[in-house]
C-alpha cells in the first residue's frame, strides 16, 4: 500500500496542472473572501462597522466554496486523466489489486485537498480580521464557534474533491466527475425549489457540512447535530467509495 500511495503521489506531482490547481484553489478562495467582505454593503445592506465581527469573518470564509469548485477539477483530473491518456491500463497491470489503487488515489486527493482547504480557511479568516482592523474595528475573537466554522467550512472542499474523484472513476471522465460533484453541491438549491423535497434536506451532504460548521439553525429542515452530521458525511464518503470501487473492479481498464 505504501508503494501504491507513493506511486499516486508521484503521478500527482508529475502532472503539472494538478499542483497548480491546488495553488489556484487557495488563491481563488482568498480573492473571493476579499470580494465578499468588500461587497457586504451591497449584499447585506449594511457596512462592516454595522455588523458583528464574527459575521464579517464568516462572510470571508464563504470564499472557501470557490476553493471547493477548483478542487473538484483537481480530484476529477486525478482519475479522468489516467483513462484519457491510457495510463490506467499499465497502472492496473502493475497493481492488480484495484482497490488499493482507488484507496491510494483517494488518500492523495483527500490529503492534498485538506492541505489546500486548511490554508484557504486560515487565509480567509485572516482576510476578515484584517478588514475589521483596517476599518478601525476590533477583530473577532477566535473562540470555539469561529474555530468550528473555519474547520467545518474546510471540510467541504475535501468532500467535494473526493466526490469528483469517485464520479470520474465511475464515468472514466474528468468532465463527468466535475459535473456530478457540482450537481451534488447544488442539490440543496434544487430541493429548495421543488415543494415537498425539503424533507430530504437532512440527508444531503450539504446538511452534514453545515452541521459540522455550526451554520445550520436548530429547527430548520437541514439541521443536523454535530455527531449526526459526522456520521452522515462518513456514510456519504463510504457510499461513493464503494460505488467507484465496484465500477473499477467490474470493468476492463
Amino acid at each position: 500500500m505504501n508503494a501504491t500511495v507513493r506511486s499516486e503521489w508521484t503521478k500527482f506531482r508529475s502532472v503539472r496542472s494538478l499542483p497548480w490547481l491546488t495553488v489556484t484553489a487557495v488563491l481563488a478562495a482568498e480573492l473571493m473572501a476579499l470580494l465578499f467582505v468588500v461587497s457586504l454593503p451591497l449584499t447585506q445592506g449594511r457596512g462592516v462597522d454595522a455588523m458583528p465581527a464574527a459575521e464579517v469573518v464568516g462572510a470571508a470564509l464563504v470564499g472557501i466554496d470557490v476553493a471547493a469548485i477548483v478542487l473538484m477539477v483537481m480530484g476529477a483530473s486525478v482519475a479522468g486523466s489516467e483513462y484519457s491518456s491510457g495510463l490506467a491500463q499499465p497502472t492496473f497491470l502493475l497493481t492488480p489489486r484495484r482497490g488499493r489503487v482507488v484507496a491510494a488515489k483517494a488518500l492523495v486527493v483527500g490529503l492534498v485537498a485538506l492541505g489546500a482547504a486548511a490554508a484557504a480557511a486560515v487565509l480567509c479568516t485572516l482576510t476578515g480580521q484584517l478588514v475589521l482592523l483596517g476599518a478601525g474595528l476590533q477583530a473577532a475573537p477566535f473562540d470555539a464557534p469561529l474555530a468550528r466554522l473555519a474547520a467545518g467550512s474546510a471540510l467541504a472542499p475535501v468532500f467535494y474533491a473526493l466526490v469528483a474523484l469517485a464520479a470520474a472513476l465511475v464515468l472514466r471522465s474528468t468532465g463527468g466527475g466535475v459535473v456530478v460533484a457540482l450537481a451534488v453541491l447544488l442539490l440543496p438549491v434544487l430541493t429548495g425549489w421543488v415543494p415537498g423535497l425539503d424533507v430530504v434536506a437532512p440527508l444531503l451532504p450539504a446538511a452534514a457540512v453545515h452541521g459540522l460548521a455550526g451554520v445550520s439553525v436548530p429547527g430548520t429542515a437541514e439541521y443536523l447535530a454535530p455527531v449526526t452530521a459526522a456520521v452522515s458525511l462518513v456514510g456519504w464518503i463510504m457510499l461513493l467509495g464503494g460505488v467507484s470501487l465496484w465500477r473499477v473492479r467490474s470493468r476492463d481498464a
